[in-house]
């Protein structure tokens, strides 16, 4: 219930100013007469305005599932036979998130105002991507909306499971690492710290292992504000650094040059590729016009190089399977492929099978990897609390020994 700042008049005609809680105006303005007041003027107060305004507001648009569940439905209203005005409206009365329900408003308002549907989705590119739009306007052209939405939903489908499965694969490994980081740096500043003033108050002989131990336990108790700047910086910076074509063409290239990890970006890549390519030309585009969205949404610099060069190419007359070959980054086996997708005519399915092929490529390189990563973090984590303890114990041990030998010959430390 919002609330508003009004002024009022009594019976004498003096000016009563307030905040009052209701529902809308007629509601404010019947409880200002029942105190025997006239509403003379009513405001939302700047507090509610701000609030109002941060209904419809959004970062980064909105998420691959919201997208497939809207692309899903669209299909299921056309199919059913839903006029496009009562299919949006129906899906927008639906909406969870403020911010779609507010920008599927604005898409009824522009296709009431004249425009097409692929023309309103178009002004509000970070809702909806380029190529989405292009396929809407295929499925427009052709009277097959229903089916381009149904396409459209399988496909991002798709695009999300590879992607959760990559950052699920990514989860372990990260969950271990920061619990190593966080206990080393608890028993560094905390626990240890105490044991090594004790040993340097005995003056007991220290070994090489310890005196490291204790120099990372300084540095860390003494300089803790300055690495977690430089964390956050370097952090920071990376992904400043992505932003940028210029540094974010070398990251790129040392992703596709990094040893042991290469073919896994290598295949992600090319499976977005050909996922794309493979939905836009079953839509019915050209190959140049879906070879031009489809680069775009491959996020590498290098790779989108080389494909643009063979796009070139394609223009000039060649068959894109020859185009491809002469890249160092695509393998044998998708050239095949495309080649005989284009000598039998159904590149489309060709690219999907390819696709595919690399979808499960990468789920097995990721257990595989996952399988090789848990003896390796177990060995690390092993490693590193051997070096912490054994960095305390065998001072102390020696320490023991010192007074253990002071107390059996009667001499005082």
């Amino acid at each position: 219930m919002p609330d508003y700042a009004y002024k009022a008049a009594d019976a004498n005609g003096a000016v009563v100013k307030g905040i009052k809680y209701a529902n809308n105006e007629r509601e404010l303005a019947v409880s200002i007469k029942a105190t025997g007041l006239h509403l003379l003027e009513a405001n939302e107060t700047k507090t509610q305005q701000f609030l109002k305004s941060l209904e419809g507001f959004s970062i980064g648009g909105i998420s691959r599932r919201t997208l497939v569940e809207f692309s899903n439905n669209m299909g299921v209203m056309f199919r059913a036979g839903v006029p496009l005005i009562n299919a949006l409206d129906e899906l927008r009365q639906d909406q969870d998130s403020k911010f779609f329900q507010k920008v599927l408003a604005g898409i009824i308002a522009d296709i009431q105002a004249g425009d097409s549907l692929a023309d309103a989705m178009g002004k509000r590119p970070a809702v909806f991507p380029r190529l989405y739009v292009s396929v809407v306007q295929i499925g427009e052209n052709t009277g097959g909306l229903d089916r381009v939405f149904f396409d459209l939903a399988r496909h991002y489908k798709r695009i999300d499971d590879l992607v959760k499965n990559v950052r699920k694969a990514m989860a372990y490994p990260a969950f271990v690492v920061l619990a190593l980081i966080v206990a080393a740096f608890v028993f560094l500043t905390l626990v240890f710290p105490p044991l090594f003033q004790l040993l340097e108050d005995f003056k007991v002989p220290l070994p090489m292992v310890t005196r490291v131990v204790m120099a990372v336990s300084s540095a860390l108790r003494d300089h803790w504000l300055l690495f977690l700047v430089g964390l956050v910086v370097l952090v920071g910076g990376f992904f400043t650094a992505r932003k940028f074509p210029a540094t974010k063409y070398y990251i790129d290239w040392v992703e596709l040059n990094f040893p042991g990890i290469r073919n896994v970006f290598i295949q992600l890549r090319l499976a977005f590729f050909m996922r794309y390519l493979s939905m836009v030309l079953t839509a019915g585009m050209d190959i140049l016009r879906g070879l031009e969205l489809a680069i775009e949404s491959v996020n590498n610099m290098v790779i989108q190089e080389g494909l643009r060069a063979a796009r070139e190419k394609v223009i000039g007359g060649e068959f894109l399977s020859k185009a491809l070959r002469q890249l160092p980054f695509i393998p044998n086996m998708v050239t095949r492929m495309i080649s005989i997708g284009e000598e039998a005519g159904n590149l489309p399915d060709q690219m999907e099978y390819v696709a595919d092929y690399y979808n499960e490529e990468l789920e097995r390189r990721i257990a595989m990897a996952l399988a090789l990563l848990e003896p390796i973090l177990l060995f690390l984590l092993a490693g590193l609390a051997l070096a912490l303890v054994m960095g305390v114990l065998l001072p102390l041990y020696n320490l023991v020994s010192q007074l253990s030998t002071g107390v059996g010959t009667g001499t005082n430390l």
